[in-house]
């Protein structure tokens, strides 16, 4: 809290003499009449050393870091990319975003621009095939039509009984003879699949067997060479010889020992495969007996009668009143296509242009803010500074507890104070004289003026406090930032 000092009054000076003087019993001498000066208050405040700008700097989306940028220490523009978090949703979002602007400025332009000459042309097409059909339904209804109506009614009526009746006896014979076929190729598939698989064992066991001689010939060449390598003649070429033709049977039983096991494999996989597919065909046989035997199923049935139904109304449809009804069809299908037509040749309605010029404003606006979320992935430097600080790790979400990055202007420095009470803040003006000495540098007394003074006051443990603003008019490169400082207002206000 800032000291409140206040000087001593010249008057009271004189009094006191006076009253020094009575005591020795010196003659009161008359004192001249003293004018007094106004009391001036002193004014110290408590402040910290601050860098012109700095800023506490944290992420406005969350997600795990992707990138950092920068390093401490290093200087930075306004503007420039300092970290990323992962933003691929984000990215796919802003795409997405310009596929719908997109997509509404083509069609508002299509609306402006009218219909093309194609799509008259389609549009007068579709009247004319209309207008074809419903020449072809006044004329199309022959005799014959009528005729081949009536047999397919007998027809769908015929199956609905032959369902209704049950299965032919004959129909039961030739799926059981079926079956015992499937049954029968079954066995003697797994007859012959399990003498190709037993064969193929047996090749494997055989196989074996020459591999394990070749390897005992080649072990009691290798150690006889071993031991005459030993004597002091050279060993024999045909010696050498001898012992590479039996590494090589080795090598060659070995591969065919390969061959074999990869034979038994295959044998027994095609014993699986073709058993399966032969059980297969058993039970597709049996199913098939099996259903004809208990007759037709309810939806069988169903499909049957309604066959029929199909049938009579095909045969109302080519005669009577829904003869009618197919002709008032095909000139309505002729109208239709007409309004079609009009329709596409008309000049776009006011409301339909203003609806889709909403919807690009609606698209433009969707892009911007996608834009905007996907710019708030990256931190960026508000102003030129020193990255002081970095609170981030790679793959891990930003601090919530701490600034994700700290940066300063280190160009220029200030001082705050902020213990000045609403008692002493009015004595102090802005651009008055200040001076400034420092707890760490005793010797360092600075000159300043007061920059700003907050006029909105805080409260602080029962008291209204201000913060003031002082610019040095030189510095020394001692100091460093959150150095306590000491303030002294020069000029004061009178009281």
């Amino acid at each position: 809290m800032a000291l409140r000092l206040v000087q001593m009054n010249l008057l009271l000076t004189g009094v006191l003499l006076l009253s020094a003087c009575g005591a020795f019993g010196a003659a009161p001498t008359p004192l001249p009449e003293l004018t007094a000066e106004p009391e001036r208050t002193l004014v110290i405040a408590d402040g910290r050393v601050l860098p012109k700008r700095h800023a506490e700097l944290r992420f406005e989306r969350p997600g795990s870091v992707a990138e950092v940028l920068v390093q401490a220490g290093q200087s930075v523009t306004a503007g420039t990319a300092l970290a990323r978090v992962e933003s691929a949703t984000l990215e796919v979002a802003v795409v997405q975003a310009q596929a719908l602007l997109d997509e509404a400025s083509a069609q508002y332009e299509l609306l402006r621009a009218g219909a093309t000459a194609e799509a008259v042309a389609i549009a007068e097409a579709q009247v004319a095939q209309a207008q074809a059909m419903a020449q072809q339904s006044e004329g199309r209804i022959t005799p014959t039509d009528l005729q081949a109506a009536r047999d397919e009614l007998r027809e769908a009526q015929a199956f609905l009984e032959r369902l209704q009746r049950g299965p032919r006896s004959s129909e039961v014979a030739q799926l059981e003879a079926t079956l015992s076929q499937a049954q029968s190729s079954l066995q003697s598939q797994r007859d012959l699949l399990s003498a190709t698989k037993s064969g193929a064992e047996l090749r494997l066991e055989q196989v074996a067997n020459v591999l394990r001689d070749a390897q005992d010939a080649y072990s009691r060449i290798y150690w006889d060479n071993r031991e005459l390598e030993e004597l002091p003649d050279d060993l024999p070429q045909e010696r050498k010889d001898l012992e590479a033709t039996a590494l090589r049977a080795v090598a060659t039983q070995a591969s065919a020992l390969e061959q074999a096991r990869v034979a038994l494999e295959q044998a027994r996989l095609a014993e699986q495969s073709g058993i399966a597919q032969a059980e297969a065909q058993v039970r597709e046989v049996q199913a098939r007996l099996d259903q004809l035997r208990a007759g037709a199923e309810p939806d069988q049935l169903a499909a049957a009668r309604a066959r029929v139904t199909a049938a009579q109304a095909r045969i109302a449809q080519l005669s009577g009143l829904a003869r009618s009804g197919e002709l008032a069809a095909a000139e309505a299908q002729v109208a239709q296509a007409e309004a079609g037509l009009a329709e596409l040749t008309a000049p776009p309605q006011p409301p339909a242009l203003a609806a889709a010029e909403a919807r690009v404003r609606i698209a433009r606006a969707a892009l911007r803010q996608a834009e905007l979320a996907l710019d708030e992935a990256t931190l960026r430097a508000p102003f030129d500074a020193t990255v002081v600080a970095i609170n981030l790790e790679l793959g891990v979400q930003p601090p919530a507890t701490e600034p994700a990055m700290i940066l300063a202007d280190f160009s220029s420095w200030k001082i705050e104070t902020s213990d000045l009470s609403e008692l002493d803040v009015v004595a102090v003006e802005e651009g008055e004289l200040v001076q400034i000495s420092f707890d760490a540098l005793p010797e360092l007394s600075l000159e300043g003026e007061v920059s700003k003074v907050e006029a909105l006051g805080k409260s602080y443990q029962g008291d209204v406090i201000f913060m003031v603003t002082l610019l040095p008019h030189n510095w020394d490169a001692r100091l460093r930032w959150n150095m306590t400082a000491t303030v002294t207002f020069n000029s004061g206000r009178p009281e």
